[in-house]
């Protein structure tokens, strides 16, 4: 790798960051498409601004954003997305000379994994309801996007620890589309858990090097469901291994972080992947994860 004067230098912020494997995506990318650039990793529990404007350390050009910084990144931004603009948190910044620019991929990115794994989902009228667990950064960007993607007969329900949080969630989902959320407290899940076909966990519980308790009990997957834990390391978290013992459908998180990461990819350099250089970034992510 040559480092010279007209290298670009990206990286992912958030705290902890001992799980990433942005940097195995991005970097392979950046050697795959010939751009001079290098994708670091930025663990910092307090960020400012200052650093997207190279005011602490070099110059970046831009930024993953995850878990605890999200809602940090749209409050710093001079222009934001639309997704942003309505759910208040952004997972990617780019600078444009001193301006700072933010967008919300993860909806991106949870809606095509759900639309590989669950063809025809948005468009049945049978399917069940969707369970959204959390109401942070990534419950807002995902649910956003479910709803501007077209939910025929679903519903979304928020269910979260932080009850004030997960109710303002709801209301702003509401006001895109009448009708289209409530919210539920996680005891009243375990006796309400038929009504779900899709349940989608946006907390970091069962995240590698967190002891967390479970949000669910093992008893209330069935055969029926389809469990989307967008934690992807450790491959599988115990809540999957929990819907597996019971028949549930899994869709792995890593496939949320793949495509989540494409369109940051195009985001930071103009390029759009092709499927061929998605399937080998596919094949990156399980190796590493299998290891």
């Amino acid at each position: 790798m040559n480092i010279n004067r007209e290298t670009q230098f990206f990286g992912i912020l958030g705290f902890p960051l001992s799980h990433t494997l942005s940097p195995v995506i991005h970097n392979g990318l950046f050697a795959k498409y010939n751009v001079n650039a290098v994708y670091l990793v930025l663990e910092k529990e307090k960020p400012t601004r200052s650093l997207l404007l190279g005011k602490e350390t070099i110059s970046l050009s831009g930024l993953s954003v995850t878990i605890p910084h999200k809602e940090w990144a749209f409050k710093i931004a001079d222009y934001t997305d639309e997704a942003s603009s309505n759910m208040k948190a952004s997972n990617t910044l780019v600078r444009s000379d001193k301006k700072i620019n933010a967008y919300n991929t993860d909806g991106y990115g949870a809606v095509r994994s759900i639309e590989e794994y669950k063809r025809n989902f948005f468009e049945s009228k049978t399917s069940g309801d969707i369970l959204i667990l959390g109401s942070g950064g990534s419950a807002k960007g995902i649910s956003y996007s479910l709803v501007k993607r077209g939910l025929s007969a679903s519903k979304i329900v928020i269910a979260a620890r932080n009850e004030t949080t997960g109710k303002k969630l709801v209301k702003t989902l509401n006001s895109l589309q009448t009708g289209i959320s409530e919210y539920s407290t996680l005891d009243a899940l375990e006796k309400n858990n038929k009504r779900f076909s899709l349940i989608i966990n946006t907390t970091p519980v069962g995240m590698k090097g967190k002891l967390d308790s479970q949000i669910l009990s093992e008893k209330f997957f069935s055969k029926s469901q389809t469990l989307f834990d967008i934690v992807y390391n450790p491959l599988e978290t115990p809540l999957v291994k929990m819907a597996k013992k019971n028949g549930a459908k899994i869709i792995p998180g890593y496939e949320m972080l793949l495509y989540q990461a494409m369109e940051q990819f195009r985001l930071f350099t103009g390029v759009q992947v092709d499927n061929k250089n998605i399937s080998l970034v596919r094949k990156w992510l399980l190796e590493k994860l299998l290891r």
